[in-house]
């Protein structure tokens, strides 16, 4: 089974924002405990004077630097603290995969972004969970069923309505046919994966509403992919703009290279 933790970045109700993104980190169960145990040594390592188990990383709450543990640390040594976790997720186990959408606020209105992020993340988890069965030669052993944990969150109760709703009739892409189970919500200061989650949808929220690639440059190349093109990667942006972003260019190649 693989596990889908997933986590939001940038608010829905901020007019001064541009991008809502939905996050999230597949692992195979199996990789589960490695990860973690590598992400609260590194908590661990940083000595920052309270129990591991009882630091968040919040990407966004580390960025601003005015809650504890993170006061009195200077601004440079923060973001620091954010490369050096998103460092940890790029040389991670090969199968473990990073999915992010990136909803431009206004191209999605009067839609709820998070829904919208919701319904492609699922539908792109979906679609990874299908090519590994087909590499497997079809092979029964090779059929992986997928979990999504998310974030408690306000959204809980319509997300898990919409679940249901996927289940029975599917997406605007067809039959989820490889997910076990409604959404669990669970409170992220107790999963450190779903953290990680966290820093990987900030990572690409700076990338989309500042243009700032410093973290996004990071982990780019462990967003779920296959023959160059970048599926666990979308970019719902501007009506009409021209985007160069890896996400828009990797399809723009597929399809100059399909017709």
């Amino acid at each position: 089974m693989y596990l889908l933790y997933i986590d939001g970045s940038g608010s829905v109700k901020n007019p001064n924002e541009e991008y809502f993104i939905l996050g999230g980190v597949s692992v195979f169960e199996r990789q589960i405990f490695h990860l973690i145990k590598r992400m609260d040594e590194f908590v661990e390592s940083l000595n920052l004077g309270s129990s591991p188990e009882d630091i968040e990383l919040h990407a966004s709450v580390i960025a601003n630097g005015k809650e504890n543990p993170w006061k009195g640390i200077s601004r440079k040594a923060r973001l620091q603290i954010i490369e050096d976790a998103l460092e940890i997720v790029q040389a991670s186990h090969w199968s473990i995969g990073l999915f992010a959408i990136a909803v431009h606020k206004e191209r999605c209105a009067p839609n709820d972004p998070v829904e919208y992020a919701f319904e492609e993340i699922c539908s792109r988890f979906n679609y990874q969970l299908r090519r590994i069965y087909h590499r497997s030669g079809r092979n029964e052993e090779g059929k992986q069923r997928g979990l999504v944990v998310m974030d408690k969150s306000n959204y809980e109760s319509a997300l898990q309505s919409l679940a249901r709703t996927f289940r029975v009739q599917g997406t605007r892409w067809g039959e989820l046919r490889n997910m076990a189970e409604v959404p669990l919500f669970v409170d992220s200061q107790a999963s450190r994966i779903i953290q990680i989650a966290d820093l990987g949808a900030w990572a690409v929220w700076r990338r989309y509403e500042f243009q700032d690639t410093r973290y996004f440059d990071k982990i780019v190349s462990r967003f779920d992919s296959e023959g160059g093109v970048l599926h666990g990667l979308v970019h719902f942006g501007p009506r009409g703009e021209n985007c160069h972003c890896p996400a828009c260019l990797s399809r723009a190649v597929r399809d100059t290279v399909g017709q």
